[in-house]
């Protein structure tokens, strides 16, 4: 098969050209954020492709940050025996009709931009192909390695936490009643749960963010440009059989929860308008140094990874002597595909998942050596070559 790259069908140069254009810090809740999204828009615009912005809510770091600090001040209030003071908040709270809606600690806001290509030949229960690619960044003071361990760390410690404030709540109101709690062991309890709360502070401390850091090339420029350059040739040239929606997701680094948000949102319209039992999903998160390809996570191989889609994307590599990358890992990267594999899940269905991600680039993300000079228009296009030539060819299956 020959190569796209060489029929003309786009500007080889327009991928890196992308990655150079959003070279700038894109984190959730920053103007940053708000100018990529208008650049992809922008972009599609420019070859009357419509799209839309779907809002979402959520609770972003500094939303947990203070909720930690304020459920430590309420353990202390409790524990002080200063009960009227939460009584007379939560009365005040709910009682005058001005504060119900009152939120102390307000959610953050992120979008996902939202396009679909319909196909030519409009069946009832068609399949159709999700592209997604998250265009927020992350950039941390700390290497991602160890952002890693001390997330980890952060998880065990802080269940514990949780533990210790229920049953401090539980024997307050037991010695409240009754006075026969152990003091000496109460005061222990006090003071290992002030230690938890100090060293859970100093991790969410550690780990705030630097903006200024990274630029979010491989991470994930490189996918964002893919999907605008595909969306393009497939508006040139619609699909027959085969609907195809494309997801840019937002605050992807804070939990995946933009494309969370999406299949939320969307599961009873994407079950109800498509067979999804003959539907995927390709997300393409970090195409760097090289192309690589998640074929399975766990000890045991996910099979909605390692699936037929995969070795329809090979297929299209080897035809074209594309260089491709399969591999597994235990630990699972947390990228979108993990909510497309939940939706398949949620909705019982055969839909299936593929994951570009070249995971040994870690090492350069999340910080200022995650620049456009570590992607490459050839690596960025082999990529495009691989999932546009594979999505004719499924897209001719179902003829």
């Amino acid at each position: 098969m020959v190569s796209i790259l060489n029929s003309n069908l786009y500007d080889p140069e327009a991928t890196i050209n992308h990655v150079k254009s959003l070279a700038f810090n894109r984190s959730s809740q920053t103007i940053g954020e708000s100018k990529g999204l208008f650049y992809i828009q922008k972009e599609l615009e420019k070859k009357n492709i419509e799209s839309k912005i779907e809002y979402f809510s959520y609770a972003g770091p500094k939303t947990y940050l203070i909720r930690i600090i304020l459920l430590i001040l309420f353990g202390y209030l409790l524990l002080s025996r200063l009960v009227v003071i939460l009584i007379f908040c939560l009365a005040l709270r709910f009682l005058l009709p001005t504060e119900r809606t009152f939120i102390l600690v307000k959610k953050e806001r992120s979008k996902n931009l939202i396009t679909r290509i319909p196909c030519e030949i409009k069946k009832e229960k068609r399949p159709v192909l999700i592209f997604s690619a998250h265009y927020d960044t992350f950039s941390a003071n700390l290497p991602y390695k160890m952002q890693s361990i001390l997330i980890f760390i952060f998880r065990i410690m802080f269940i514990p936490y949780l533990v210790m404030a229920v049953v401090y709540s539980a024997w307050f109101i037991i010695d409240f009643f009754s006075g026969t709690v152990n003091q000496n062991l109460f005061v222990s309890l006090i003071i290992y749960t002030s230690i938890i709360q100090l060293f859970v502070l100093i991790i969410i401390f550690l780990l705030i963010y630097n903006n200024k850091k990274s630029k979010g090339s491989i991470d994930n420029a490189s996918g964002v440009s893919i999907l605008i350059e595909i969306a393009k040739l497939v508006k040139k040239n619609p699909l027959k059989n085969i609907d195809v929606i494309f997801i840019w997701t937002g605050a992807e680094e804070w939990g995946l929860l933009g494309s969370q948000n999406y299949c939320e949102r969307n599961i009873i319209n994407l079950n109800n308008k498509y067979d999804l039992n003959k539907s995927f999903n390709i997300n393409i998160d970090m195409v760097g140094t090289y192309i690589g390809l998640i074929d399975g996570c766990g000890l045991f191989k996910n099979k909605r990874i390692n699936n037929s889609l995969n070795e329809e994307l090979e297929t299209s590599a080897k035809n074209m002597k594309i260089p491709l990358i399969r591999y597994s890992k235990i630990i699972s990267p947390k990228t979108d595909h993990r909510s497309f594999l939940k939706l398949a899940k949620t909705t019982k269905t055969t839909f299936e998942v593929a994951c570009f991600h070249s995971d040994k680039d870690s090492k350069y993300i999340h910080s200022s050596k995650d620049t456009p000079d570590k992607c490459s228009s050839t690596t960025l296009n082999g990529c495009l070559d691989i999932c546009y030539s594979t999505l004719k060819r499924i897209d001719a299956h179902f003829e």
